[in-house]
Formats: C-alpha cells, sequence, structure tokens
C-alpha cells in the first residue's frame, strides 16, 4: 500500500453568535456531507467532506471526529486528503462514502474525483486502517474504475454493506433521460472480498419523477423490508432526503418500491447517512444545509465571517412502522444534554404573545403537548430567535393538518416557506423543538414528521413564544429547558 498520512489540524473554535453548541461543526473551515458512520473499536467514528483551508466548498478531504456516546466528539487529524492522481484536484478530491469493519480492520469507501481534458472522472477508491486513526489508500485504487454504460459524469458516493453472505455497494448517479438531460440512478455492485467488484444492476431509476442525480445513496434492512434513501437533485417536489420502502432480490438485483417518502420536510436536511449503533439500533445524521440549485439557499450563509460553514444534524433513530412509515427521532443520548428549567400545564394561549424563557436564549428546547379538542382556535404560531414581529415561525393549521416553515422574516439572508402534513390518528399531538444559535429542528409525534431549518439571527433575537391569530387555545403542558455544548 502507498499513500500518505494526513497531520492537517484545527484548533477548535466555539465562539460566534452562530456556531452551534450542541450540533457537530468542524474545527474550523468548510463541513459538508457526513462520511463513513460506524462504530469501530468502541469508539463511534464520523467522517464528513471537508476543506480545511476555507470557507468556501474546495477540494475535498475527510474530516474525522470519535466519540463514545454520538454527542461528544473529539476532533481527530484528517483522514483522508486528495495526494493521488486520481484524486487531486482542486475541483474534486476525496468525495463522500462510507464505512465497513472486516476482521477487525477498517475500510473506507469513497469517490475520487478530477477533471481530465475538461470532463469530471469519478472513480470509487478504498482506505484501510488498523486502528481507526492511521488510513493508507490501497495501492490498486481504483476499485471501481468505469461506471456502467450511459452514465453522465456523475458517479459518485458509495455506501458498501453485508447482506446474504457478500459485499454489496450502492453508488449514486445520473444516465441521459428522455427529454435529453439527466436522469436519476442508484447502481448496485457486489465483491467477496471487498477488493474486487462486480455491477449487478439499477436498484432505482428516477424515470423523469424522482430527480436528476441520486446523491449519497444508502441501503439497509429493517422489519423485513429494505429501505433505500438517497438525497434527489432537483426532485420535482424539492424532496431533499427521498426513502424508498420495499423488497430486495439481490440474486436478480431487482428492488420493488412498495413506499416512498420524505425523511425531512424542511430546508436544510441534506445527504443522510445511516449506521448501526453499539446496541443494533439504526441511526441517521446528515448534513444541515443545501446546494444553491435549490431555490431557497443563498451562499450557505453568513457563518464564514466565524470561520466556519456547516453542522451536521442530532443523531436520529430510526423505526419502521407497520405501515412502512418511517420515523426519525433523536437518539435516547439526547436527553443527557437537556436542562430542564420550566414546565407549565393547562396553558391558554390567545393573540397575545405568551413568552417561553429559557436561561440560554439562543440554546435551548421547547416541548409541547396538546389535545386538539381544547383548540378554539385551531392556528397556532410559534416564534423562535425573535424580536419584536421578526422571528423564525413555525405555524400549526389543525383544520388543513399542516405545518409551515416560516422563513420570511426571520433573517437578512434567506426566505421562503415549507410546508408538511401533519395528519395524525390521535387527537395527542406533541412537538418536540430543538434551536441551537442558528439551527431548528421540529420532530412531531416522535419522529412521525421531522423539519429542520437554518436561521441566523441578529444578537437581539432572544425571544421565544407562542400565539393565536384569534380566539384561544389550551396547551397541555410546555416545557422548556436549556442544552448543554457538546464541546
Amino acid at each position: 500500500m502507498d499513500g500518505k498520512i494526513t497531520k492537517i489540524t484545527n484548533k477548535r473554535r466555539t465562539d460566534g453568535k452562530w456556531r452551534p453548541q450542541y450540533h457537530f461543526t468542524a474545527p474550523a473551515a468548510w463541513l459538508n456531507d457526513p462520511n463513513g458512520l460506524i462504530y469501530f473499536k468502541e469508539w463511534y467514528h464520523l467522517f464528513y467532506q471537508y476543506n480545511p483551508y476555507g470557507c468556501e466548498w474546495g477540494a475535498m478531504h475527510w474530516g474525522h471526529a470519535v466519540s463514545k456516546d454520538m454527542l461528544h466528539w473529539k476532533d481527530m487529524p484528517v483522514a483522508l486528503t486528495p495526494d493521488q492522481s486520481y484524486d487531486n484536484h482542486s475541483e474534486g478530491g476525496c468525495f463522500s462514502g462510507s464505512a465497513v469493519e472486516k476482521e477487525g480492520v477498517l475500510y473506507l469507501f469513497y469517490s475520487a474525483t478530477v477533471k481530465e481534458s475538461g470532463k469530471v472522472k469519478q472513480t470509487q477508491c478504498m482506505a484501510i486502517s488498523m486502528d481507526g486513526i492511521h488510513f493508507m489508500k490501497y495501492e490498486k485504487n481504483p476499485v471501481i474504475e468505469n461506471p456502467p454504460e450511459g452514465v453522465f459524469e456523475d458517479f459518485r458516493d458509495p455506501k458498501v454493506f453485508w447482506a446474504n453472505d457478500k459485499w454489496y455497494m450502492v453508488i449514486g448517479g445520473s444516465v441521459v433521460g428522455t427529454n435529453g438531460g439527466g436522469d436519476g440512478r442508484i447502481f448496485l455492485y457486489e465483491s467477496e472480498n471487498l477488493y474486487e467488484w462486480r455491477y449487478k444492476s439499477a436498484v432505482l431509476e428516477s424515470r423523469g419523477q424522482m430527480g436528476t442525480m441520486f446523491e449519497c445513496p444508502d441501503m439497509f434492512a429493517m422489519n423485513d423490508k429494505w429501505i433505500l434513501t438517497c438525497s434527489p437533485m432537483n426532485h420535482p417536489r424539492f424532496n431533499k432526503a427521498l426513502y424508498c420502502v420495499g423488497t430486495m432480490d439481490f440474486q436478480k438485483g431487482t428492488y420493488q418500491i412498495e413506499k416512498v417518502g420524505n425523511l425531512d420536510y424542511g430546508f436544510d436536511y441534506y445527504a443522510p447517512q445511516s449506521f448501526l449503533d453499539k446496541n443494533g439500533n439504526r441511526v441517521l445524521i446528515a448534513w444541515q444545509n443545501g446546494w444553491p440549485w435549490m431555490p431557497w439557499c443563498k451562499n450557505w450563509g453568513p457563518t464564514g465571517v466565524e470561520n466556519w460553514r456547516g453542522s451536521l444534524s442530532l443523531p436520529r433513530q430510526l423505526t419502521l412502522k407497520n405501515d412502512s412509515q418511517i420515523l426519525l427521532y433523536p437518539v435516547k443520548e439526547v436527553v443527557s444534554l437537556m436542562k430542564q428549567e420550566s414546565v407549565d400545564k393547562d396553558v391558554q394561549i390567545g393573540e397575545k404573545k405568551y413568552y417561553i424563557n429559557v436561561t440560554d436564549s439562543k440554546c435551548y428546547y421547547v416541548k409541547l403537548k396538546l389535545n386538539i379538542k381544547k383548540l378554539e382556535s385551531m392556528f397556532i404560531e410559534i416564534g423562535f430567535l425573535g424580536n419584536g414581529e421578526q422571528a423564525f415561525v413555525l405555524n400549526l393549521d389543525f383544520i388543513g393538518k399542516i405545518m409551515t416553515f416560516d422563513k420570511q422574516n426571520a433573517d437578512l439572508y434567506g426566505r421562503g416557506k415549507v410546508n408538511c402534513s401533519i395528519s395524525s390518528d390521535t387527537e395527542e399531538m406533541e412537538f418536540d423543538i430543538f434551536v441551537d444559535h442558528s439551527c431548528v429542528e421540529v420532530y412531531v409525534n416522535h419522529g412521525m414528521r421531522c423539519m429542520t431549518v437554518n436561521v441566523y439571527p441578529e444578537e437581539k433575537q432572544k425571544e421565544c413564544w407562542i400565539r393565536t391569530p384569534y380566539k384561544t387555545a389550551i396547551i397541555d403542558r410546555i416545557e422548556s429547558g436549556s442544552m448543554h455544548s457538546i464541546w
């Protein structure tokens, strides 16, 4: 084997009015997709797309951190740096991928990206580690050099997994569509030894319905079903974290879809990757941001002035209901960060704002429990990071059964509204909201719906409130409190 062990490190800075305190950020500079999530030798390993030299997207490295609880992370030296002929390019590098363990050895798989004669060339490569700290690139990289026939330049983000006594890999790609544009694909490969790979089939095809390119695919089994996830580019309904539930025939290489859904309905949840925690629970972490081709994304926000850009979501445990509905809810370890400060019961809400006060006005959680029968007004507005009428607003419409994120008057850096249905089999509704300086995560009924957004408030935006536009509503329980820093 050859390759270099990179020693790039940055002293972590946690100051700044926008830097999250309990969501993962890189020590400094640019971060995007989570990569190589795995529990290896009694540590959780988080790798991520990283440009250690600036706060803009650049030649991609793999940053690295480790944790005992998926929350408190220790920064490690950079795991992969673009230093070989097949991955060293200012507009390329070591793109996203995954990690697996075999016989006590850690294997990283990533997409090497360069430009040749003005064209992007993406190949699948491997690096190996005995200790989870030092990584050496495989001397015979790439392990997959050419994409299937008909693929555009996009051919990336390998996710490797074990099934039916073989290793399998899903890779995102794009082929020429019927209208001449791109049409998303997820390709399946198989291997007996992780070194030699054979193309099997395309297990997901957009056919003009689900986007032009499928980034960051993932595939795993749960409850006798196979779940396939990806982040589509240019999805016609802006689904940025798509999931499919279905059945998989690995011998034939065919996947039968039974249900399609959205893992998160907010503005900023992209490239989720799953892994198994030490107890065998399926956990997802995603990048809390988006790309400029999304209509609401404006240059990834202003945080570059604080020498960082990009954060990751709270780790969410995935469960699959009998009706193939996926639920995502923060892992139980998150409770250790929560410091309860107030519990109010049977609170009457009217047109006048009801303020929720917490010790840290930028870093807190709120839990609401209500019964729809107790709502004379079927509309509730919840404001976060506010100053007067300037706030990020969560609108709950119990007639239309719709929840809306409204950032029209939240900050100076972005506008827009996005919504999702909140239909429920029960009249009891629960909302868990996590606010962390520049990001907000909302969970409905323990993960029936999830919404994530980035907001960049000014110093005076400290208010959190609830009101109705008319009449009154009784909130059964309002719990609030501050969140401990993970650093």
